[in-house]
């Protein structure tokens, strides 16, 4: 059984407005203007209870596990305070009150097993399930927003599964593989709008997906190696478009834009040599392949709604690569590390060319990096590293 909390705060103080809008001093006043306070209190609790129980299935051991998690979890969340102008930490409000001023209190409770069938010496299968039941209750004020109109609470129930295998066909080789469900629930900043300007789908739903993957790992003599390949499929992914409300005037309506696509593949390959005279020398490389996709999927952009279906997902570059090389001699040891990541797109829209308002959005482009280290030992708890 372990148990933990977390309580603490987490305060900011901060200019908070778009890239076009400089922090520069007010002509009228010669002050900074005022800053955004933003404060955040949390209390939090869990508490998980595993149990782990090994049985014989003919002539092999297989293992059973199980538990439950249970969270308490409160945060009270006040922002959007009126600060002063000055450019230090202050937290003192000049206008009482906060924009945002709610609690949120989430229970949640989860129930998980998995067993792992031993059938041969070197044959398994595992398979898990978890079930999460949980309830989350908001209380306070939002400024710019009727109260009527924001849920006061939220609940939700997730059962998701999963497998595995491991097959030995020989010392040193391993085919693995296997499936698991995955779930992105419902947040409140999913459900709450930031302005009055932005409406919540009444049935935007959890987003839910799956990952699955089958590879290769094993040492032969110098070498050692992992590859495998997979697919993720996310479903439901949040988003927001642009609508016209029941009096023709423009919002933005916040729900489930489409879902994407990801396949790719995983190697690792690792090459170490011992040479005469104390010496050996290690080659390595970690490399990722990405293909990810939108598929169904639309988004705003201006007062229009684009179909992306094709185009990029975000934060996910075609390439990443980590290659090296290691070289040891007695007491001195070189090594180089060579790591590059492909270009990406910082937005769904595939947007090239950022706006001048902001640089959230635009292609991200291609970076290599090398990083050179020799270190000398000069015993054994003393190291000299360049």
């Amino acid at each position: 059984m372990i148990s933990s909390a977390v309580l603490g705060y987490r305060n900011s103080v901060q200019f908070d407005k778009t890239t076009g809008i400089k922090d520069t001093f007010n002509a009228v006043t010669m002050q900074y203007n005022n800053r955004q306070v933003d404060i955040d209190a949390f209390h939090s609790f869990t508490t998980e209870v595993r149990v782990l129980h090994q049985y014989k299935l003919g002539n092999q051991t297989s293992s059973l596990t199980g538990g439950v998690q249970y969270m308490n979890i409160g945060l009270h969340r006040k922002q959007l305070g009126k600060g002063t102008t000055g450019s230090d930490l202050d937290l003192t409000l000049v206008k009482p009150g906060f924009g945002r001023d709610v609690h949120f209190k989430t229970k949640n409770v989860a129930f998980f097993a998995e067993n792992k069938f031993q059938l041969w010496p070197n044959f398994s299968i595992s398979a898990g399930a978890r079930v999460e039941e949980g309830r989350t209750d908001m209380s306070g004020t939002i400024s710019y927003y009727p109260e009527n109109a924001i849920p006061g609470s939220m609940s939700h129930h997730f059962p998701i599964f999963g497998a595995t295998f491991s097959y030995k066909p020989a010392k040193g080789i391993e085919v693995y593989g296997g499936y698991s469900q995955a779930y992105h629930p419902m947040l409140f900043k999913d459900l709450i709008p930031t302005s009055l300007y932005e409406k919540i789908d009444p049935n935007i739903r959890d987003a839910k997906g799956y990952n699955a993957e089958v590879g290769l790992r094993g040492s032969w003599k110098f070498l050692s190696w992992d590859v495998n390949g997979y697919v993720l499929q996310y479903n439901h992914r949040f988003g927001t478009l642009a609508q016209t409300d029941n009096t023709g005037a423009f919002i933005l309506y916040r729900t489930n834009i489409g879902n994407s696509l990801t396949k790719g593949a995983e190697i690792f390959i690792q090459a170490d040599w011992v040479l005469r005279n104390k010496v050996s020398f290690s080659l390595f490389t970690s490399t990722a392949f990405m293909h990810g996709r939108y598929t169904n999927a639309i988004v705003k952009s201006g007062t229009k709604n684009i179909d992306i279906h094709g185009n990029k997902v975000e934060s996910a570059p075609d390439v990443i690569a980590r290659n090296g090389a290691t070289v040891r001699y007695k007491m001195l040891t070189f090594s180089a590390l060579y790591s590059y990541t492909a270009s990406t797109f910082a937005d769904a829209l595939n947007t090239v060319v950022p706006p001048k308002t902001t640089g959230a959005v635009g292609l991200v482009p291609s970076y290599g990096l090398l990083d050179l280290n020799a270190t000398i030992k000069f015993s054994k708890t003393i190291d000299y590293a360049l």
